[in-house]
């Protein structure tokens, strides 16, 4: 039986996956987008949730949604692993619109709301919205839920960093989600 080490960046998680394929233990599916980009996580255990992320398809949104928890969620991912999670439309009418920007390694990097990120730029097609999460921003935030779905891509720029998402499958931003901010679906 081969043995594995593990470093302070892997996970166990990672390392069991791993060890399991190695061995030839059946691995559990992660749940895949369709073809319309639906991901159904109602039925996922803990272990196949950590794994969606990886798995989503690059450059396009994901939909992700739980019926059982009645959470649901959009998520558009690059091929460097970058995350985007927008939510435009909020299933609950008192929660607030929101994004954040997740690393590779699912670090929160940029999120709305943020006193602390300093300014934010939204641009579809490199037309500039400004920070459409921003006090006072409510006709800028309505310019950008009806030109998002016709925009090729959606660029966010803050402190020097330009994060660029492909904006394929747009059409499911138009779905509600749930908008709050701890939401346990990752």
């Amino acid at each position: 039986m081969p043995f594995i080490c593990l470093t302070g960046c892997q996970t166990v998680s990672k390392a069991t996956h791993k060890v399991g394929n190695m061995i030839g233990l059946s691995q559990e599916d992660v749940p895949q987008a369709n073809k319309k980009g639906v991901v159904d996580v109602s039925d996922s255990n803990i272990s196949q949730l950590e794994q969606l992320t990886e798995n989503l398809p690059n450059d396009q949104w994901s939909y992700i949604e739980n019926k059982k928890q009645d959470i649901y969620n959009l998520k558009n991912k690059t091929k460097t692993g970058d995350v985007l999670s927008l939510k435009l439309n909020c299933n609950v009418a008192n929660q607030k619109p929101t994004f954040s920007i997740e690393n590779s390694d699912g670090q929160v990097v940029l999120k709305a709301y943020d006193e602390q990120a300093g300014q934010i730029q939204f641009l579809l097609d490199n037309k500039n919205y400004g920070n459409i999460f921003g006090l006072g921003q409510a006709k800028q935030l309505a310019a950008f839920k009806t030109q998002v779905t016709q925009a090729k891509v959606i660029k966010i720029y803050n402190k020097g960093k330009l994060y660029s998402f492909n904006n394929h499958k747009a059409e499911l931003l138009s779905k509600p989600v749930s908008c709050r901010t701890n939401s346990s679906l990752r």
